[in-house]
């Protein structure tokens, strides 16, 4: 619950709707930030980051992950580093290497790319 009330409280700060959703009984909960257009303008897309920010700090002082069970993705590519170890990370890279030593599945995304 306490997630909740942070993202109704982040929601009247930041000015945009936020959903919470998701598999509440092993306690994978996602979070959307309903923020239509938000690349359309700098200033929008600063503000995002900014709620983000703060979400994602928020939920890593719980001990909590920015993960579900599709993993990373790109969206939270820059959280990654906050999210965990260089040691998990380069993990990530070596597993990547090794099934994908072409780097045909998936080109282009970071993992095993931009670390």
């Amino acid at each position: 619950m306490d997630l909740v009330e942070f993202c109704e409280r982040l929601s009247r700060k930041c000015g945009y709707p936020i959903a919470c959703f998701g598999h509440a009984g092993d306690g994978n909960i996602h979070v959307n930030l309903m923020a239509k257009d938000y690349q359309q303008g700098q200033g929008r897309l600063s503000q995002v980051q900014k709620a983000l920010d703060e979400l994602f700090r928020q939920v890593l002082a719980w001990g909590g992950v920015i993960t579900g069970e599709h993993g990373i993705g790109l969206a939270k590519e820059r959280w990654w580093p906050q999210a965990t170890s260089q040691v998990n990370r380069d993990v990530h890279a070596i597993l990547k290497t090794a099934l994908d030593p072409e780097g045909i599945l998936n080109p282009g995304k970071f993992v095993g790319t931009k670390i």
